[in-house]
């Protein structure tokens, strides 16, 4: 008896949904970016992303460079794949110095539509705003996504196997 119980705890801890949340936003006008990963209340990652000249430099929780034209675009869709996004809220903010009405109602009315289309095409949650702000324009994202610890690792796992394989071949 013991045994199957924790056997069944030891399962639902596997397949059961983590929830991240990830706070960002985008500056368009610097080309910056601001994002804050979450794993319940406990923060993860704070990061800072300004594009440069070809490269992304990251500051914050981890600071670094990262060359895009360099970048291995494969390396991470597995992880992507495994990801279940639960919830999208945005909000775009605009300057009303450099903003006109036409633009806004515009941008308020494809807002609109694009909410609409992909809250009946998907599962997940869309929320969307557009406010009106003195400050420096921007797009605030929230995200909500899921994953399970199984899922992950297989993931990850996969991965690795495929890495493994490209660096035995080049032998």
């Amino acid at each position: 008896m013991i045994v199957v119980t924790a056997t069944l705890v030891f399962v639902t801890l596997i397949f059961a949904p983590i929830k991240v949340q990830i706070d960002m936003s985008l500056y368009p006008q610097d080309l910056c970016a601001h994002a804050k990963l979450k794993l319940g209340a406990i923060p993860i990652l704070n990061e800072k992303f300004v594009l440069k000249s070809g490269a992304l430099d990251c500051s914050g929780t981890i600071s670094t460079r990262v060359e895009l034209q360099k970048m291995d675009k494969k390396s991470g869709v597995d992880i992507v794949k495994c990801l279940t996004v639960d919830r999208v809220c945005v909000a775009l903010y605009n300057n009303v110095a450099t903003v006109s009405t036409l633009f806004v109602a515009i941008q308020n009315a494809i807002l609109a539509i694009a909410t609409e289309v992909i809250c009946a095409l998907s599962h997940c949650q869309l929320y969307s705003t557009l406010c009106l702000t003195q400050a420096q324009s921007r797009i605030v994202l929230r995200l909500v996504v899921s994953v399970s610890v199984a899922e992950l690792s297989f993931c990850l796992l996969k991965q690795g196997v495929r890495k493994w394989k490209t660096r035995r071949s080049k032998r």
